[in-house]
């Protein structure tokens, strides 16, 4: 037990946290979740893409139960809300990356180069939905065991290593779909853009490959704080959950409210006759 837990014997934290990092970090995620209902919800009507909207609320919901717990060290409910939450939130995030993929394909290439790994652009979307879905549910048993016994004691190490064999899942998942941004990108500059692409696809490209990545590297930390177990360094210190959970996906999400496929992928963002003439006399080039 760390010398916190001792001067503290009744609070659920192994380490003194921060309550003004967790307002600061409550009103970030906000800020954006709020941005991101309006161009999704209101705006573009962009049903597709809820998902990632669903991520944010979950993290400002999971941040404010962290506010609540941390302003009540000694009360287990809130602590066990905000874990949860703030665990599960980045797989909708993932699922919006998931969901962009086959439309990217389609917008980018011709029909006769959109298969990838000989899997149809559709097919792909639904592989990687079909994995974060299998992620999720993982996930949300482990947390839920977890959550159950107010994530202390034995029942509560199996929740963790449940909730790790999910993060373990998700990660793989991840690198299979970089592997395939990869390949996309590399057919692209290969065989060049259809010649009526939006204009702005490469925006949600790049986009999908910085949010795809900053959660890459959320999951591993998940995995290795798991891993470590309830005694480990990162469950006794709080900088690392800052760095590389709350730091990482928060531009994650806010990349999408700046770059929104819904502005990009839509038939509307086709290039007109004069650009599609224009873009064919001059070549393509990535």
């Amino acid at each position: 037990m760390t010398a916190y837990s001792d001067s503290h014997p009744d609070s659920i934290w192994l380490y003194q946290p921060s309550t003004a990092l967790a307002i600061v970090f409550t009103v970030l995620y906000f800020v954006p979740t709020v941005y991101s209902f309006y161009l999704t919800v209101l705006r573009y009507r962009s049903w597709f893409f809820l998902c990632v909207l669903i991520g944010g609320i979950l993290e400002v919901v999971g941040y404010i139960f962290r506010v609540v717990s941390v302003k009540n060290q000694d009360s287990i409910p809130p602590y066990a809300v905000s874990q949860t939450l703030i665990i599960l939130a980045p797989i909708f995030v993932a699922a919006g990356n998931y969901l962009l993929i086959g439309r990217l394909i389609r917008a980018a290439l011709d029909a006769s180069h959109q298969r990838i790994l000989r899997i149809q652009p559709h097919r792909i979307t639904k592989i990687f939905v079909g994995c974060d879905i299998m992620s999720f549910l993982i996930q949300a048993s482990g947390s839920g065991i977890a959550a159950s016994v107010n994530w202390v004691g034995s029942t509560a190490d199996i929740g963790q290593d449940v909730l790790l064999a999910g993060l373990g899942t998700q990660v793989a998942t991840f690198v299979f779909f970089i592997a395939i941004l990869v390949i996309f990108i590399l057919r692209v500059k290969r065989e060049g853009e259809r010649a009526d692409s939006p204009d702005g696809w490469r925006k949600v490209l790049y986009s999908v490959c910085i949010s795809s990545a900053l959660v890459l590297i959320r999951s591993i930390y998940r995995v290795i704080e798991f891993g470590q177990g309830i005694d480990g360094y990162t469950f006794t210190h709080e900088w690392p959950f800052y760095v590389f959970e709350a730091l990482p996906m928060l531009p994650a999400i806010t990349i999408f409210t700046i770059f929104h496929p819904a502005k990009y992928l839509t038939p509307e963002a086709r290039k007109t006759s004069a650009d599609v003439e224009a873009r064919t006399s001059m070549g393509t080039q990535f």
